[in-house]
């Protein structure tokens, strides 16, 4: 549960959105942005609220069903135990009356993972006198902006998975030129035995298509149903893992088994093109000081692939948040496709880039790099990203 060591780094930030306080509401586990902020105590049975001033102590409003789970919280804070309904429109109209409150709420439903506030809940707040700002900056400026331990993390793990990947795509075109092809279900199994041999956990995956089944959104490969990896086609592999409590790495390679088709090999220019356009445009951005939002870089990297007559073979943004909350963050996507995210990369916030083309029934193509934003340049993983076609 959130304590008195991050009081003094939340409360800044608060102070510098010039509102009145971040105002926390969960439900049952329906908001993931409290549980990250409070902890995971704070989901229980019943409507909890919680407002952090931007100095001073907090104030948890805890139904008595749930109030034991937050035996966490500092003593020194202020805990306020409701039974009734009425209770609960006293205490917290006497909180939020008045005042100006950030709260996990996407104007339009924008941005879904920052939507954590049910409409309802917003105008049971109006109607206590409360006006209300979206929390989005503050989120990621408190959840999503990496320390120096988590990028030192990432930067091992992002390493390791590049090693893991070029190694595999080598096993799968030895394999189909010795006439004994591995199939992309028994890939993906040498793949999460390798994260086991380094150290590495990971929530699912690897993502192992081969062929057609590449331009496939959720495509996983069962023992029962998976492909053999052949001659003849492309090879995609999505793979992720992180430390033990450290931040995802993710990163997708692209393997020619045998010689690629003349579409293949374009394919793969135009994409790799898109991607590094993307990577140009916040790198010169950050170097020079300026601004840069995500949706810049994913028009950027649309502008190539749709300069190429592909516009219509992209089914997803170009690229998602990794933080410390989990492989898909809080924090700024690369994102001006699904929704327009308009919030600043800023120092220490990491993401995906990975634009992709995909067609149905034929084939798809991806490359994955992550970058982490610094003060005044920015790193991209691994250090040694794909350039080139891998033929194996």
């Amino acid at each position: 549960m959130i304590g008195t060591t991050d009081l003094p780094r939340l409360q800044p930030l608060i102070a510098d959105a010039g509102v009145d306080g971040w105002l926390l509401f969960d439900f049952r586990g329906r908001n993931p942005i409290a549980a990250a902020v409070l902890g995971p105590e704070i989901v229980g049975s019943r409507r909890v609220y919680a407002l952090i001033p931007p100095a001073g102590p907090p104030v948890a409003l805890v139904h008595a069903v749930d109030a034991e789970l937050w035996r966490e919280w500092p003593a020194t804070w202020t805990k306020r135990v409701w039974v009734t309904r009425e209770e609960l429109s006293k205490e917290l109209g006497a909180l939020v009356h008045g005042k100006r409150v950030a709260v996990d709420w996407s104007p339009g439903g924008a941005i879904p993972y920052l939507d954590g506030m049910p409409l309802g809940v917003a105008e049971f707040l109006r109607d206590l006198g409360a006006t209300l700002a979206p929390s989005a900056d503050l989120v990621t400026r408190y959840c999503s902006v990496w320390s120096p331990a988590d990028r030192a993390s990432h930067r091992r793990a992002a390493e390791a998975i590049a090693a893991i990947a070029r190694e595999a795509l080598a096993l799968a075109g030895s394999r189909a030129a010795g006439g004994d092809p591995i199939t992309e279900h028994g890939l993906a199994v040498w793949v999460r035995e390798r994260f086991d041999r380094a150290g590495l956990v990971t929530e699912s995956g690897p993502s192992v298509s081969w062929g057609a089944n590449a331009a496939r959104a959720h495509y996983d490969p069962t023992a029962e149903e998976s492909a053999p990896i052949v001659r003849g086609a492309l090879l995609l592999l999505d793979l992720w893992a992180t430390e033990p409590g450290g931040i995802y790495a993710d990163q997708t390679w692209m393997a020619a088994i045998g010689a690629p088709s003349e579409r293949d090999a374009r394919l793969w220019t135009v994409v790799c093109s898109a991607r590094d356009a993307a990577l140009e445009l916040i790198r010169s951005r950050v170097r020079s000081g300026e601004p840069v939002r995500g949706a810049e870089a994913d028009a950027a990297a649309r502008r190539v692939i749709s300069s190429a007559g592909l516009a219509d073979r992209t089914i997803a943004r170009t690229g998602h948040s990794i933080d410390r909350f989990g492989l898909h963050g809080f924090g700024p996507p690369v994102d001006d496709t699904e929704t327009y995210d308009d919030r600043l990369l800023i120092p220490g916030v990491g993401f995906s880039v990975e634009p992709g083309v995909y067609l149905a029934g034929e084939a798809g193509v991806r490359s994955e790099v992550n970058v982490v934003v610094g003060d005044a340049d920015i790193e991209v993983t691994p250090r040694e990203p794909q350039t080139d076609l891998l033929v194996v």
